[in-house]
């Protein structure tokens, strides 16, 4: 077995489909099928099952990708190591971002790191937090921009900044026209949050949940929908304050008894190499914010 094999494994268990996964690879379907075969000839074991036209991973597949994809992370870790000797920057650098730093905080730093670093490949994902650490501990991504503290040991937090968790409602509603209100009135308020896959949503249910638990009516995995389920009347959402960047016909009025804050962090695996590309990111992602 080698590391061609390795990669051409992790691309079609990936697709769970050998045109895709032989067109990402730029070889033919042919050659990727005979790879795949001496592969599981080799362990002994099939890793997919063949059904019609389609592919899917066995119950031998799955264990064996998670090992495979852990195994190929770490060889490449080791390449651009080897590469960074001559102190310059090369390869590929995998990010993952939630939504709200992603759409304000990043464009920037990705502008002026590429005008910098033009040898480096660099690809940023849009995820949720749970999903970032999950790439992070995988091997997917080599740093994430997500919430601290971190909920896998596996993970280390760097604190970026806090953000408020706020009401966003109607600037008409009955609500609006002052600036904060109790946690405890968020009872008499229709909601439309995000899905409990969100970290946020965690936050928001475990500091208001004995408020909200009959009145959330609409769960949503995208920002911009919430909000624009909001403009539209009859609810409104709660978030984070970085949420709503331009008001406009919304407005954002914060919670007290208690206030509730996010943390955004910077999550690195703990025991993983941290390439040049990673921290150069890192470094001028935190410059952006503190200045």
């Amino acid at each position: 077995m080698d590391l061609r094999q390795l990669r051409y494994f992790l691309a079609v268990a990936g697709t769970q489909h050998m045109t895709r996964a032989s067109e990402q690879l730029h070889v033919t379907q042919s050659t990727l099928s005979h790879q795949i075969r001496q592969m599981e000839q080799a362990l002994g074991t099939p890793l997919f099952d063949r059904i019609g036209r389609g592919i899917r991973l066995t119950e031998a597949g799955e264990m064996f990708r998670g090992f495979a994809q852990r195994a190929l992370t770490e060889l490449e870790s080791g390449v651009n190591a080897l590469a960074e000797l001559d102190s310059v920057l090369r390869g590929q650098l995998r990010v993952g971002v939630i939504h709200t730093i992603n759409s304000s905080l990043v464009p920037p730093v990705i502008s002026r790191f590429v005008a910098e670093h033009s040898g480096v490949m660099v690809t940023v994902d849009e995820m949720s937090g749970i999903d970032i650490e999950e790439g992070i501990v995988s091997g997917l991504l080599d740093l994430g921009i997500g919430f601290a503290p971190a909920t896998s040991a596996d993970i280390v937090a760097e604190r970026l900044f806090d953000e408020k968790i706020v009401l966003i409602a109607p600037r008409d509603a009955a609500s609006t026209g002052r600036g904060t209100m109790r946690a405890s009135e968020l009872a008499g308020v229709k909601l439309a949050l995000m899905s409990p896959r969100f970290m946020t949503r965690r936050l928001i249910d475990a500091a208001y949940g004995q408020y909200i638990a009959g009145n959330v009516t609409v769960e949503m995995n995208s920002i911009e929908s919430l909000l624009a389920t909001v403009r539209c009347g009859g609810v409104s959402t709660i978030l984070n304050e970085r949420a709503l960047l331009d008001e406009g016909d919304l407005v954002k009025i914060a919670i007290t008894h208690p206030g509730t804050v996010r943390t955004a962090a910077l999550l690195w695996h703990r025991k993983r190499y941290r390439s040049a590309a990673a921290r150069r990111f890192a470094e001028m992602f935190m410059a952006g914010i503190q200045g």
